[in-house]
């Protein structure tokens, strides 16, 4: 499994920040897929949370702990 890392930040409060994590359970994805289409997956996400904004990303092995 790979998931995205990410960083969101409050639109209003830029210095309040949270991580994020989206997984990718399907057996064919890769780090390179992930980093391909994961922009559009935090696009939905960022559409169903308008008030966060992404930071930063990143694609990694499920399960990782390591801050971005």
């Amino acid at each position: 499994m790979i998931e995205i890392a990410a960083i969101v930040c409050l639109a209003g409060s830029p210095e309040k920040c949270r991580d994020v994590v989206l997984t990718f359970e399907a057996a064919n994805i890769t780090p390179f897929s992930c980093m391909m289409f994961g922009q559009a997956e935090l696009a939905k996400w960022n559409e169903a949370h308008p008030n966060w904004r992404v930071s930063r990303f990143a694609c990694r092995p499920a399960g990782q702990v390591a801050k971005l």
